[in-house]
């Protein structure tokens, strides 16, 4: 890849001091951009970033749980004008979004993206440096029994968001956008119209394609490595389009100590240096498999130790030495 980055999201702002020091001492190779962001945008986390070696500020927003910015779009007065009513309200709730028609559905998509770029405008003119965002996530429900509604949903939140309103000057910026090992191996059906759009949009929003690699730290982590990189084999063994985002594929863990919600980890006790070898061995045979990065999610509760955040980013940095 050109560009060398490297992800590390979602933490308390109060943490974050710390989290940028382990991420400084690491030893993350010179040329590497480090992204960082946590939900929402703030000017102190911005600032904090920016000032750090290689920092790059990208906030998160989300996919599927609501925000302020579902309930209604936030225009000054200067924009609102310039902008269509339609969609101007309240995003409806799943029952009601799921019975619309897809040109709505995804319309309501487009509109939750736009607005996403509407915060990121305004932080920008309050001067707020923002160079990237984070989308979290492609969830499970997009490979479940309603997944092309869901997708249909996505597809335009991820158009919105990358192309914001071009009446109000937004150019195209793509992100960081986090998948689920299951949404990712949807790569493996056979395209169809609706499957072929979603594609080509992810594709065309994706700085880099985060997949949700979260094991139990148990048995082999070479084995491990290989099973948990099925999401970018599928893509990998799909078109031109999925090709291409399996050359930008980043392989997404999590430091592992806050276990029992989904993330895996250190289910089995493990002390500090089984863990330090077992995450060690992950990222060395997905580095061998070939990723374009690696990032860590989830720096919060036990995660947020000093110890915690410095062991991850050495991870990290060591992955990206090897790429």
């Amino acid at each position: 890849m050109p560009v060398r980055a490297a992800l590390f999201s979602y933490f308390e702002l109060t943490d974050l001091p710390r989290l940028l020091s382990a991420i400084d001492s690491s030893g993350m190779p010179a040329e590497t951009r480090v992204h960082v962001g946590t939900y929402g945008v703030n000017a102190d986390a911005s600032s904090l970033i920016r000032s750090s070696r290689g920092g790059r500020y990208a906030p998160m927003f989300k996919a599927h749980e609501r925000t302020a910015a579902w309930e209604r779009r936030h225009l000054t007065r200067q924009e609102e004008p310039l902008v269509s009513r339609r969609f101007s309200g309240r995003v409806p709730d799943d029952p009601d979004l799921l019975r619309l028609s897809a040109a709505q559905r995804t319309g309501w998509g487009i509109e939750l993206g736009r607005r996403y770029r509407d915060l990121i405008r305004h932080s920008r003119q309050a001067g707020i440096v923002v160079d990237s965002w984070q989308l979290d996530e492609l969830g499970t429900e997009l490979a479940g029994g309603q997944g092309r509604l869901y997708r249909e949903f996505v597809r335009g939140i991820l158009q919105g968001i990358t192309f914001g309103r071009r009446e109000l000057g937004d150019r195209e910026g793509k992100g960081w956008v986090w998948a689920t090992r299951r949404a990712l191996r949807l790569a493996s059906l056979t395209l169809d119209r609706e499957l072929t759009a979603f594609w080509h949009q992810l594709n065309r929003a994706s700085f880099r394609l985060v997949g949700e690699e979260f094991p139990d730290f148990v048995g082999d982590p070479a084995r491990a490595a290989r099973a948990w990189a099925d999401g970018q084999r599928a893509l990998a063994a799909g078109g031109p389009v999925r090709r291409a985002l399996a050359g930008r594929y980043v392989a997404g863990m999590t430091p592992g100590n806050r276990i029992g919600h989904g993330y895996g980890g250190n289910v089995g006790g493990l002390s500090r240096a089984e863990v330090n070898r077992w995450r060690n061995g992950y990222v060395s045979e997905r580095a061998r498999l070939g990723v374009a990065g690696f990032g860590e999610f989830h720096f919060t509760l036990e995660n947020s130790r000093t110890t915690v955040m410095q062991d991850a980013a050495r991870a990290v940095a060591s992955g990206m030495s090897v790429l």
